[in-house]
C-alpha cells in the first residue's frame, strides 16, 4: 500500500514548483509527505475559513507541516463569509487563491488530495441532482492546472499510510455531521451502507465514472466530426444531433446552455417552413438560423451603439431604421403613436437608451425599468432595446417596451390644464 501511494506520485512528471492544497486532513497530509519524496519545490496553500473554533489551530498545524518538509507556507483568510451558499462560495474562494499562487510562483500545477471516496461521493451527488451524462464521469485526474493523483486511492488506504508512518492529521468535526451537507450524508450514512452490500462499492462507482468518461470522449470525437459540417444538418443522424449541437456551441465558447434552449435550436433548424429565426442564449448571445447557415451573435445593448436624439416639435428624426415625430397635431395614417401631456412648453424632447437607474411613475408608485421589463416578460434581447422619451430636464415621459408598444409615465398621462401631444413611430422603408 505504501508502495502504491509513492508509485502513484512518482509516475507523474512534476514541474520545478507545485502548489499543494492542504487543509490538514489525512488526505492532504499524506499528499504532502508523498510529494516531499520527489525533487520539486512545494508551496503549501492553506485557506483559513474562520468557520470553526479550531480554524486557527488547523492553520498552525499546516504551517508546522510545511516547515517540517521544507516547503513554503501560504495562507489566505476568508473574511467575507456569505449568509447563504457558503459551500459554493468557499470553493470559489479557495480555487481563486490557488490560481493566484500559481501565477505568483510561475507554475501551471496545483495538486489537491481528492481520493476515490471523494470521487464516489461526487458521482452519486451528480446522479441524485440530475444533469448531463458527462457530469457522471466525476472529477478529472487533470483539469487545466488542477491535478488529482489520489483519485484511484481510497481514504482507508491513505489512513493506513498515515498510521504506518505515524503522521498526525487534523479532524474536521463538521465532516461527520450528516445534517451539515448532502455530501456528509453520503459519506457517513449512504456509502457505508452501500459497502455493506458490496465491499467494492467505492471501486465500482469509480470504475463506472471512468467508463462514462471514456464513452464521453468517444462521443465528443464523433460529434466534432459532425460539427465540422454542421450546416449539412440533414446528414447528421437523429441520435447525434444533440451531442453535435452541444459540441458546436462549446466550440463557440458557449457552455451555459439549458436543455430547453437545445430543444429550441434543434426545432428551429428542423423547421423547414421557417428559413430564418433565432434563439436567445445566456449572456446576451443568440443562435441565428439564416436558411441553412448557422451563426452565434452577441446582441449589444442599444446604449452601446445608439446615441441620444434631440427631437424638435413637428420634425421627423431617424434612429435605428425607425422615424420618430413629436407633434401637437393628431397623427393620421401613422405606424404607431402614443399620447401624452405636457404641463409646460418644452423646446425639445430627448429620445435615448434606457439607463439602469431609470424609473417610471405608475398608478401604484414608481418602478425601476429593470423590474418593469421583468413584469412585462421581456426577453433578454428586448431588455437591451429599451428606449425612453424624456423632457429636456430628463424626466421620463414614456418607455418603449416592444414592437412599438410604449408605457406612458403616470405623471404625463391625461390631466386637466395640460396640452396633449403625440409621439409617432414609423418604420422607414429600406
Amino acid at each position: 500500500m505504501t508502495e502504491k501511494i509513492l508509485k502513484t506520485i512518482q509516475e507523474y512528471e512534476w514541474p520545478e514548483t507545485i502548489i499543494v492544497a492542504v487543509s490538514g486532513g489525512v488526505d492532504s497530509v499524506v499528499l504532502v509527505e508523498a510529494l516531499s519524496t520527489i525533487n520539486t519545490k512545494l508551496v503549501i496553500a492553506h485557506v483559513n475559513y474562520k468557520l470553526r473554533e479550531e480554524s486557527d489551530e488547523d492553520a498552525k498545524f499546516v504551517s508546522a507541516l510545511a516547515n517540517r518538509v521544507d516547503a513554503t507556507f501560504e495562507q489566505r483568510i476568508w473574511q467575507q463569509i456569505p449568509k447563504h451558499g457558503v459551500e459554493k462560495a468557499a470553493r470559489i474562494f479557495r480555487y481563486k487563491f490557488f490560481e493566484e499562487l500559481a501565477e505568483q510562483y510561475h507554475t501551471d500545477t496545483v495538486v489537491v488530495g481528492h481520493h476515490a471516496d471523494d470521487q464516489a461521493e461526487t458521482v452519486l451527488l451528480k446522479m441524485l441532482r440530475g444533469g448531463q451524462l458527462s457530469q457522471m464521469a466525476g472529477m478529472q485526474e487533470k483539469n487545466k492546472k488542477i491535478v488529482r493523483p489520489f483519485l484511484l486511492i481510497t481514504k482507508q488506504e491513505l489512513i493506513t499510510y498515515a498510521q504506518k508512518y505515524h503522521l498526525p492529521w487534523r479532524q474536521d468535526k463538521t465532516n461527520f455531521d450528516v445534517n451539515y451537507t448532502p455530501r456528509n450524508l453520503l459519506r457517513n450514512d449512504i456509502l457505508p451502507k452501500l459497502k455493506k452490500i458490496n465491499r467494492q462499492a467505492i471501486h465500482h462507482i469509480n470504475n463506472m465514472a471512468v467508463q462514462i468518461g471514456n464513452q464521453q470522449q468517444l462521443i465528443e470525437q464523433q460529434a466534432k466530426i459532425y460539427a465540422a459540417d454542421i450546416e449539412n444538418w440533414q446528414a447528421i443522424p437523429l441520435l447525434w444531433q444533440v451531442p453535435t449541437l452541444k459540441y458546436w456551441l462549446n466550440d463557440h465558447n458557449l457552455f451555459n446552455i439549458k436543455e430547453r434552449q437545445i430543444k429550441q435550436i434543434i426545432a428551429l433548424i428542423n423547421n423547414r417552413g421557417k428559413p430564418n429565426g433565432r434563439v436567445d442564449l445566456a449572456d446576451n448571445f443568440q443562435f441565428i438560423k439564416s436558411y441553412q447557415h448557422f451563426t452565434i451573435q452577441k446582441q449589444k445593448n442599444i446604449a452601446e451603439v445608439l446615441p441620444s436624439v434631440m427631437l424638435k416639435l413637428n420634425q421627423w428624426h431617424s434612429l435605428a431604421k425607425t422615424a420618430f415625430l413629436w407633434t401637437d397635431t393628431v397623427p393620421k395614417n401613422s405606424h404607431s403613436f402614443v399620447k401624452f401631456q405636457l404641463a409646460d412648453s418644452s423646446p425639445y424632447l430627448l429620445l435615448r437608451p434606457a439607463k439602469t437607474s431609470d424609473k417610471i411613475a405608475l398608478i401604484n408608485g414608481h418602478k425601476n425599468l429593470r423590474r418593469l421589463a421583468i413584469d412585462e416578460k421581456l426577453t433578454v434581447q428586448e431588455r437591451t432595446m429599451l428606449w425612453v422619451l424624456t423632457t429636456g430636464d430628463d424626466e421620463i415621459i414614456a418607455v418603449h417596451l416592444r414592437n412599438n408598444h410604449w408605457r406612458v409615465n403616470a405623471d404625463f398621462a391625461d390631466k386637466e390644464n395640460t396640452r396633449p401631444y403625440w409621439f409617432v413611430c414609423q418604420i422607414e422603408e429600406t
